[in-house]
């Protein structure tokens, strides 16, 4: 599926703090992701701790120059949080998940599409639908650190829309994962994490979902959900995120 030599744009996703943030204007990455509305992530943050963020990192600029595109990663999210998202400032919305028709009409900033495997009828719509301006691929437990077989990918049609490929990537994989798939942008989170023991780990803090509903990554509980069910943040380590970011922008140098 390999598309020709071009480098992948690059997502780091789950930022949790203004330093993470600053990493992130260092290394010129082209898009930063961060959690919102979902509280049994150990990503999740507020719309006030997310501005103090989007601040950093419009002071941003990539390797072409242009700005950092900031993007709110949801669940299923309803049209009051899409509303707050985009008053917010947000560049892009993430959606996993199903999304109500009243969700979707309050859409104005463009949206990233995720999806669970090759669903041809999800890709229908999303195709189609000029709301929708790229496609993500993750594991079937989003934010769990896993990969799952790009093999399956095969069986997707691609368009003029970029293919975002998350789930699992690392320094020690992401090399791999570009020749196979030949993505527009990869995607991590988890691999660029500190390292937390797995008893520290509460286990809802490996996903932002569970389920795998409508054909999106996951399904969605409310905001509201328990604040018992929220776990510790678990922060970003500044050399495996400068080790990502190595691996692909040398990826062609090693082929």
């Amino acid at each position: 599926m390999q598309t020709g030599k071009k480098i992948p744009k690059i997502k780091i996703c789950g930022l949790v703090s203004a330093q993470e943030a600053a990493w992130i204007v260092e290394e010129r990455v082209d898009y930063a992701g961060i959690v919102l509305f979902y509280p049994k992530s150990h990503r999740n943050m507020t719309l006030e701790e997310a501005r103090e963020l989007l601040t950093v990192l419009r002071k941003g600029r990539t390797l072409s120059g242009g700005p950092i595109r900031t993007v709110a990663v949801t669940v299923s999210p309803e049209a009051e949080q899409i509303e707050a998202i985009q008053w917010a400032g947000f560049d892009r919305i993430q959606v996993h998940g199903p999304l109500s028709k009243t969700a979707f009409d309050a859409l104005e900033i463009p949206m990233i599409r995720a999806f669970n495997g090759p669903d041809r009828e999800l890709y229908a719509k999303c195709h189609d639908c000029p709301k929708v301006e790229a496609y993500l691929f993750d594991a079937g437990n989003p934010g769990s650190g896993r990969t799952f077989d790009w093999e399956m990918l095969r069986q997707f049609p691609r368009d003029e829309k970029p293919l975002f490929l998350a789930g699992g990537l690392c320094a020690d994989n992401v090399r791999q994962a570009i020749l196979a798939v030949g993505p527009d942008v990869v995607d991590v989170s988890s691999g660029v994490e500190r390292d937390v023991p797995a008893a520290d780990r509460s286990p809802a803090a490996d996903s932002h979902g569970a389920d795998s509903q409508g054909g999106g990554s996951c399904g969605a509980d409310s905001p509201a959900d328990s604040a018992a069910h929220t776990p510790a943040r678990v922060g970003k380590d500044r050399e495996k995120i400068r080790r990502f970011v190595r691996q692909v922008r040398t990826v062609w140098e090693e082929a």
